[in-house]
């Protein structure tokens, strides 16, 4: 039973009605040490609901790059065959958010889908990846497509609670929804990092155009100030005049965010997208949390 799984964060309108899931939209970001989504009342454009849980084992073994990621969905299995099993009830809509798996981005004119195969494996593959484990997103915004890998387990484990849903990477709801919310704003070069518990994605942006994006996974603050760093420098930014910009799971004032202020001078936090209306109950949820996850629809 998940019973024992605890949510980390709960938030939930009191005219949320679970027996009415044809009306709402429904946004999950899946990985298979954690899971969180979102609920949106697709009448009012308004977000009700929100939950997350960590599932990772307590004192688990720290990630080393270059080694496989824990893939294996049965913790998520357990979670919807329990208390989240109104997930798996019919949806208006539904989007699942990959947060695990490599990925790469190949500009649209690059892009033939009958090779896709050929391009991640020379991109990012260290063992051949069989095509038909492979999704590609296509990002509007970026003019680019966005090619990953969905592990099987994981897509049987979609199929079987979620058959009708659209899956995309995280990384396209990050790119959009931050190309988006930049759309109108004419600025020379601005860093992005987007956060989650094991995952950061660092972005740059000229002019309304992507020119860098990658993510890493990570251990500790260290860690991550590592990759923030490395990418720093690799693109010849000053941390005395780059504008960064931080979204996702970072507590203002923890350790993390005071290491992010030492070496970069200007920092700020993106908040909520405006396009959409959020219940009161998001009042008590700082505005740059789940990012990805309330732009999902932006994937489509």
């Amino acid at each position: 039973m998940a019973d024992h799984f605890k949510a980390i964060h709960t938030y939930s309108d009191p005219g949320l009605d679970k027996q009415k899931t044809y009306e709402y939209d429904l946004s999950i970001r899946m990985h298979a040490d954690g899971l969180s989504y979102v609920v949106m009342d697709g009448n009012t454009n308004k977000f009700l609901h929100l939950e997350a849980f960590d599932l990772s084992e307590p004192g688990k073994k720290l990630h080393i790059p270059g080694e496989p990621e824990n893939t294996s969905p049965g913790k998520l299995a357990q979670l919807f065959d329990g208390e989240l099993n109104w997930l798996c009830q019919p949806f208006k809509n539904t989007r699942i958010l990959l947060e695990q798996g490599k990925s790469t981005l190949i500009p649209e004119a690059l892009f033939l889908e009958e090779e896709k195969a050929l391009i991640f494996d020379f991109n990012v593959a260290e063992d051949k990846i069989n095509a038909a484990n492979l999704k590609h997103d296509y990002l509007r915004g970026a003019s680019a497509y966005n090619i990953f890998h969905l592990p099987p387990a994981m897509s049987q484990l979609i199929q079987k609670c979620f058959d009708n849903a659209s899956v995309f990477h995280h990384s396209t709801a990050c790119i959009q929804g931050i190309l988006l919310k930049h759309r109108n704003i004419d600025s020379g070069k601005q860093l992005f990092v987007n956060a989650s518990a094991s995952h950061v994605d660092i972005l740059q942006i000229s002019n309304k155009k992507l020119e860098y994006y990658n993510s890493f996974v990570y251990n500790t603050a260290e860690d991550f100030m590592y990759y923030l760093i490395f990418v720093v420098e690799q693109l010849e930014l000053n941390p005395e005049s780059v504008e960064l910009m931080v979204s996702g799971e970072i507590e203002k004032h923890s350790p993390l965010s005071d290491l992010i202020h030492k070496y970069i001078r200007h920092v700020s936090y993106l908040e909520r997208n405006a396009d959409f209306r959020y219940s009161f109950i998001f009042d008590s949820l700082p505005g740059h949390y789940y990012y990805n996850l309330l732009n999902a629809s932006l994937c489509e």
